[in-house]
């Protein structure tokens, strides 16, 4: 499917497409923005749901069905850009589907784990081009400007506020229950440079926690400097889903 000149979400929006397809136009529209005109700022700030979603909700589906296309197990993607309960629909078929190794059908939807000063570093960073970590940072309530001041934190707290977070994120998420095949891809947003030590203590004690048991499987994705990780839940969740459905 060829991309529009123009930034438009519309072209995929409930269409049902190849996973690898669906993988080049998601990619494609990040690099379109980031080429564009303003294209940083646009990333960086996302002024529209546009770029929000591709950056928040796409590209995470992206990484998850990359994560899974494979020999034995071809994957149909519909994502939906509306205020419906999830996030996209995936379909699977080949001999891990067959073999019941691989769902037929499942339900997908992203989250983000994100501090709630990002925005403001987001911000800070496009307009001085330098900010400290998103604990200190504040916004001045007569001049309205940025301001960020430095901190120190003790060892192991990168990972204990990056486990925090996605545990809130997966708790909200687990009270909802409409498909045992549900996948939660979680976004984490790390507060700076995030090395492979504090993701995986990070992961340890979300796995700990057993929160994650109300889905199919959680998977979590981070930076690019760490890999991708998945948490399976409930056994009794984790049974494919019926033979006969057909994606709609």
């Amino acid at each position: 499917m060829p991309l529009k000149k123009k930034f438009d979400l519309s072209a995929i929006d409930g269409q049902l497409l190849d996973g690898l397809v669906f993988c080049r136009i998601v990619y494609g529209l990040f690099d379109q923005i980031r080429s564009g005109p303003g294209g940083i700022e646009k990333l960086r700030l996302r002024p529209t749901k546009n770029e929000k979603r591709l950056l928040e909700e796409l590209i995470p589906i992206a990484r998850y069905v990359q994560a899974r296309y494979r020999e034995g197990r071809r994957i149909k993607v519909r994502w939906f850009g509306g205020s419906q309960p999830y996030d996209a629909l995936l379909w699977s078929s080949g001999s891990l589907v067959t073999h019941r190794l691989a769902p037929k059908k499942s339900i997908i939807e992203v989250t983000t784990s994100v501090h709630q000063n990002d925005y403001l570093k987001r911000q800070r960073l496009h307009q001085q081009g330098v900010a400290f970590g998103v604990k200190g940072l504040s916004r001045d309530k007569k001049t309205g400007a940025i301001l960020s001041e430095p901190y120190a934190e003790g060892a192991g707290a990168t990972a204990a506020d990056l486990a925090a977070r996605i545990l809130e994120r997966i708790k909200s998420k687990s009270a909802k229950s409409y498909w045992p095949a549900r996948v939660l891809i979680v976004n984490c947003v790390p507060d700076g440079v995030l090395f492979e030590e504090d993701w995986q203590k990070a992961l340890d004690q979300v796995a700990k926690a057993q929160e994650h048991m109300a889905f199919r499987e959680v998977f979590l994705i981070a930076s690019p400097m760490v890999d991708a990780k998945t948490l399976f839940g409930n056994p009794k969740r984790r049974k494919m889903s019926g033979g006969s459905q057909r994606p709609r």
